[in-house]
């Protein structure tokens, strides 16, 4: 490659290797970023080379690796360049086309790659960057695209059409190992989108990718296993995804996929609404801070509702709304997303109004779409919907045989919605779903078997559904459904100590802030108040991330800048403190989401970050060491036959083989306890013997699939029970409890002792079990939800399926270094979880044969095992 460019570097090398002085900090060292890709720009830009799109600026440790994507078109030339600072020695690119193949690379001893391809497809590419060398941690450097052809100035994807495809084997595959074909357009803000996949080869399913990652997806179109279809307004502009692949592993044959993006869909066509695109770039104004910045203004009369939507793949966006008497409300991350702020606001003044687009950080670029709404629709002054209803014999039908009614209502993002239905004549059960596979269930409101309510702020506009539906199948009657609207809550002002509910706090190092989980939060799955800080961490420090309060049971939770996903409940076995200790493996912007263990509570809170003075090397996380033992219990065939399971003791022999294939474990370490083998003076014994087997180096699974049961305690009301209930698995002949279950893990002294359950309420084992050190639980559900037979993977659970593939077939390992740790186990079962465990539209309730989909959700419990702790080998 060097060769071809030889003419070209020879210029270029003489300007791109003058020495770069060491930078203190990283926006300097940006500004020599842009002055060294600029220098290549005007050396290649007499062959014909034109920039496209926006320069990448990172930075990496010693031996990391990232990747970028771009969309390529075919019979374009394109040209990759990579720069370094003056403490990277050695810096390397690799280019892969959409199949994962590799299809240019520079490996050669020096800190700037170059590659040129002309691809013979257009599809989405792929970057990897490799810091090969770095003396001082981290090095910065930038990543440039040039292009040279008939479509470098067109759009790197088409507006749409219609293709012809065939899954096969050699096929690109999902996490899930499903084969797909990737295809990319074009849209603008306001479009709206169609896309259509047909095959009568294998059970469709179609996956679309907004620009900034969001995704929708379908299955079974109108109850079609051979048609999935999406219909979307797009909220954004640039180059789209869509995946064409199949609902289940393995299936292949050909299919054809169409895509038509026309002009103004509903969420650009209503009255009041308005979309400006534009681009944040160097000659532009800037605030008093350094930060670019464009402006806009609107007019409104006091007491109309504006919704601000500012969205952006290039930059951390920042908006800001000044009124004319120069009062101001911002908004950072709206719901903790860099590439989105919005304001749902409610004007306290009649006049012009003026808008600032802006960044975070100074000297960021790139393009943006800003969307303008005025809403009346829903809005809390046009009170309540009220409607009367019925179920009865002839309606619609979920799966599992409950009748239907289904009524759908419009959203605005930020408004915040409350949604109640009940009835005298059954138990009333309610699921809302809506856009970006938004769903939210909930069976019996404040205990009432007749009474159900969700309540929700909206976090996109669209079309929301909302399922009025039973409990049990057969159950009929009469039903009132009341949907009312109410503004999220702001806060005009820019008094940092007096924010918004839903804004984003920054926390500082060393810094300890007081907060309040209240109503009108922001709110995570089951109903709890969450608040949420960031802070910028730099890969090789050390982080401490405390929350404690005297008000309720503490949960905290660390998202990376990779977005995997990092939690603790009880620190040392406190419920009223939570903790993360780590050492950072990525640089970047990281989230503390701060919220209770249970839904519902509320209370002031402390919460504090401390680091390390400076970043420094990372150390070795703890290695594998020791055997690796295991009990496997799984009941598929109870006493009777009532309460007799699908797949349950085929869930145990599949991990048990799981576990010898992938992790190591030899065949005379483990246990199988079957059905009428499974009693619970057998599982006893069995763990007492493995208590005497197991040493301090040695990992331990205890593995179960089954029934599971609630009881109420004898004692009442518990720290690790606050519901009075203690939680079980039944076993063939008798039950065992959570506080047993924790006794007879004391006797197990390993240097990780796992607990796997998959079975109804497991959840409510992890605040009894995983409180002392060295254990770490997954859980099927929560502790009041049940959990599901995973009918589609014949498999008892879906914990059961997910967890033997991440282990069996090493899934789980993601960056593919022969070792499984605490963080990659855990991203892999929720990625399963989201893919899977859910339903995002009218058709996914009915079709999938259960109405729990939508709300069991896996838990995990760390304790004390670190995240980067290994934990396979």
């Amino acid at each position: 490659m060097k060769s071809i460019l030889s003419g070209v570097l020879i210029c270029c090398t003489a300007l791109l290797c003058l020495a770069i002085p060491v930078q203190t900090e990283a926006q300097a060292w940006v500004e020599v970023v842009d002055n060294q890709l600029q220098t290549a720009d005007e050396a290649w830009s007499s062959e014909g080379f034109s920039i496209i799109g926006n320069h990448y600026k990172g930075f990496l440790d010693n031996e990391k690796k990232e990747r970028h994507s771009f969309t390529l078109r075919a019979g374009v030339a394109y040209r990759f360049l990579g720069i370094c600072d003056s403490d990277c020695d050695d810096l390397d690119l690799t280019l892969y086309d959409p199949r994962g193949k590799v299809v240019a690379q520079d490996v050669a001893t020096d800190a700037i790659p170059v590659l040129e391809l002309t691809p013979d497809q257009t599809g989405v590419y792929q970057v990897e960057v490799f810091m090969v060398s770095c003396t001082v941690s981290p090095c910065y450097y930038g990543l440039g695209l040039w292009g040279m052809g008939s479509g470098v100035g067109e759009s790197s994807g088409k507006q749409g059409g219609s293709y012809t495809g065939r899954l096969e084997s050699g096929d690109s595959t999902l996490s899930s190992g499903e084969y797909v074909d990737y295809y990319t357009f074009e849209a603008q803000a306001g479009q709206h989108i169609i896309v259509d996949l047909r095959s009568t080869n294998f059970d469709t399913w179609l996956i679309v990718k907004s620009p900034s990652g969001d995704q929708e997806d379908n299955d079974d179109y109108e109850e079609s296993t051979s048609h999935s279809r999406l219909e979307i307004d797009a909220a954004e502009s640039g180059t789209w995804q869509v995946l064409a692949t199949s609902y289940g592993v393995g299936e292949t044959g050909a299919y054809e996929v169409s895509i038509d993006v026309s002009a103004g869909g509903t969420g650009s066509s209503g009255s009041g609404s308005r979309i400006e695109s534009g681009e944040l770039a160097r000659g532009d104004e800037t605030i008093d801070s350094g930060e670019f910045v464009d402006l806009y203004t609107f007019e409104g009369s006091a007491g109309e509702r504006f919704v601000l939507d500012l969205r952006s793949v290039n930059f951390d966006t920042y908006l800001m709304v000044v009124t004319p008497s120069g009062e101001i409300q911002y908004n950072d991350d709206f719901e903790g997303d860099q590439d989105r702020s919005l304001l749902n606001i409610t004007l306290n003044e009649s006049g012009s109004h003026r808008i600032q687009v802006t960044s975070y950080g100074p000297g960021e670029t790139g393009s943006y779409d800003l969307h303008i709404q005025q809403d009346s629709a829903g809005s809390a002054s046009s009170g309540p919907r009220v409607e009367r209803g019925n179920l009865a014999a002839g309606d619609e039908t979920l799966g599992t045989g409950e009748y239907l009614d289904i009524f759908t209502f419009e959203g605005t993002p930020g408004q915040h919605v409350r949604v109640d239905v009940s009835s005298s004549e059954f138990d009333t059960y309610l699921i809302v779903t809506g856009p970006n596979e938004l769903q939210e269930d909930n069976d019996d409101a404040e205990d009432a078997a007749g009474h159900s309510i969700v309540e929700f702020d909206l976090t996109d506009g669209g079309t929301y559904e909302t399922v009025v539906t039973s409990y049990s199948p057969g159950m009929t009657g009469n039903y009132e459904l009341v949907i009312e609207f109410g503004d999220a809550s702001t806060d005009w002002g820019t008094d940092e100590d007096n924010p918004d509910q839903r804004d984003i706090r920054r926390l500082s190092a060393g810094q300890t802030l007081t907060g309040q989980l209240e109503p009108g939060d922001s709110e995570i799955e089951a109903n709890r108040y969450t608040d949420v800080f960031t802070f910028d961490g730099q890969a090789g420090q050390t982080v401490a991330v405390e929350m404690s309060s005297s008000d309720f049971d503490t949960y905290i939770g660390l998202i990376f800048p990779s977005e995997e996903f990092l939690e603790n409940d009880d620190y040392e076995g406190s419920t009223n403190r939570s903790r993360i200790d780590l050492t950072l493996q990525e640089s970047g912007r990281y989230s503390i989401v701060v919220t209770s263990y249970s839904s519902g509570m509320s209370g002031s809170y402390q919460v504090s970050l401390n680091t390390s003075s400076a970043p420094g090397p990372s150390p070795e996380p703890i290695r594998a060491g020791g055997n690796v033992y295991g009990l496997f219990v799984g009941i598929s065939d109870y006493p009777g036959e009532r309460n007799d399971l699908s797949f349950c003791a085929e869930d145990a022999t599949t991990f048990y083989s799981a576990m010898q294939r992938g992790a190591g474990m030899p065949a005379g370490n483990g246990q199988v306890l079957m059905d009428a083998q499974a009693t619970a003076t057998n599982v006893r014994n069995a763990l007492r013997e493995f208590g005497n087997r197991v040493g301090p180096d040695d990992i331990f699974v205890f593995f179960y699939s089954g029934h599971g049961s609630r009881v109420p305690r004898p004692g009442g009301f518990e720290r690790a029970d606050p519901d009075g209930i203690d939680e079980s698995i039944s076993l063939y002949d008798d039950h065992i409890l959570d506080n047993e279950m924790a006794s007879l893990f004391d006797n197990i002294n390993a240097r990780i002792a796992m607990l796997v359950l998959d079975s109804c309420f497991s959840g409510g084992f992890a605040k009894d079990v995983i409180s002392a050190p060295n254990r770490m639980g997954f859980f099927s559900s929560e502790e009041d939800v049940t959990s599901m037979v995973a009918a589609k993977f014949m498999a008892g659970g879906y914990l059961a399926k997910f967890i033997a593939d991440a282990v069996g077939d090493r899934y789980a390992d993601i960056d593919r270094d022969g070792e499984i740790n605490a963080l990659e186990l855990s991203q892999y079962l929720h990625e399963q979880y989201r893919a899977e465990v859910k339903s995002g539209t009218k058709s996914d309730v009915v079709s999938l044969n259960s109405r729990q989909l939508g709300y069991q959700h896996l838990i995990v419990d760390r304790g004390s095992i670190g995240g980067y702790d290994v934990i396979f080998k």
